[in-house]
């Protein structure tokens, strides 16, 4: 259960340099379908499975970088204090990010590094994007690592899981 909690944060750190404003719809091969939703302050990134909302992600946007306020689950919504910078305003190779900040009850810590600009292949098309490896952990324990593949204007084409490549198979504009 941990690890679905943990691999949508890591997608969040596409939004900020290269997510559409106007918002979107996601749909990734591992059958999650992510719903980014303008707000007046920033997003709401919405994760189903099979038709059923089962995470909430509020965003802010700001000249800084876009960061993370809370996650919404079945359970109820957890804030991040203070809230989590995601993603930088601007991805340059080599860029490094991190923070850390308060979540249920423990210190999480997030490190990113732009690794390369990469050509990669999904079922959506062909694109040159970010590959962005990021690791998160936490005091009690949990570390997942990953590494996203980023394209400006649109965002996560693809993310290797492990061993596996979890790809874009389509995004829908509003």
């Amino acid at each position: 259960m941990r690890r679905l909690v943990l691999l949508p944060f890591l997608l969040l750190l596409a939004l900020a340099q290269v997510f559409p404003k106007e918002g979107g719809r996601y749909a990734y091969s591992d059958g999650t379908v992510e719903e980014l939703l303008p707000t007046p302050e920033g997003f709401r990134l919405r994760y189903l499975k099979e038709g059923r909302v089962f995470r909430e992600d509020r965003l802010k946007l700001t000249p800084e970088g876009l960061y993370l306020l809370g996650v919404g689950l079945p359970e109820g919504y957890f804030p991040f204090t203070p809230a989590l910078l995601l993603y930088p305003p601007r991805l340059d190779l080599g860029l490094s990010w991190g923070g850390s900040a308060r979540f249920r009850d423990q210190r999480v810590a997030l490190s990113a590094r732009v690794e390369s600009l990469e050509g990669i292949k999904t079922r959506a098309g062909a694109f040159n994007a970010y590959r962005v490896r990021v690791a998160f952990t936490t005091e009690k324990g949990g570390t997942d690592l990953k590494e996203l593949y980023l394209v400006p204007g649109l965002g996560v084409v693809a993310y290797r899981a492990g061993a596996g490549l979890v790809e874009l198979l389509r995004f829908t504009a509003p």
